[in-house]
């Protein structure tokens, strides 16, 4: 036979208050856990990265339609087609904005697909890829026309034979 131990009054007080305590931190934290759901109204635009020492320094929206209306100087505004695995780069005051096929066949940037773009916010993001064939940027593996906004590094170079051009502002 299998005796429980005997319940005092100080040891039920004990547990009340351990519940107490415990319902009052998961009602504290239920609302930050929840709060990316309740907050995503629409899917983001960007697929951002920002390593640590870089956040606080995020180039931000502002940075973005700067970077994006010297890409339109200097490519032009019409839809840019692309060969499979091409890119075309602006790199103009530190930042970059771009357009990447990653696709096995060439492929068309939509019609207003830029100024969508550059409307989107790309919060904290220094290194983001955003769809740019009306897919969502769930994730980079989703993008197969992708722009590219973020921190320009000084490597960045016409590669793969040429199919990278990049234009920098004078």
């Amino acid at each position: 036979m299998v005796s429980l131990p005997l319940l005092t009054h100080s040891t039920i007080i004990h547990q009340e208050t351990n519940l107490a305590f415990l319902r009052q931190r998961l009602a504290s934290l239920l609302p930050l856990a929840l709060s990316p759901l309740m907050t995503a109204s629409e899917p983001a635009f960007w697929f951002c990265t920002a390593p640590l020492p870089l956040a606080r320094d995020a180039p931000g929206r502002a940075a973005l339609v700067r970077a994006a209306a010297a890409f339109t100087r200097l490519y032009g505004a019409e839809p840019l087609t692309l060969a499979p695995e091409q890119a075309q780069v602006a790199v103009c005051d530190g930042l970059l904005f771009g357009l990447w096929n990653g696709a096995a066949e060439s492929a068309t940037e939509e019609l207003g697909g830029r100024v969508r773009a550059a409307q989107a916010d790309p919060g904290i993001g220094t290194q983001c890829l955003g769809a740019a064939d009306g897919g969502e940027a769930g994730g980079a593996e989703d993008m197969v026309l992708s722009y590219m906004f973020g921190v320009a590094e000084d490597g960045w170079e016409d590669w793969r034979g040429g199919l990278t051009e990049v234009r920098k502002c004078a």
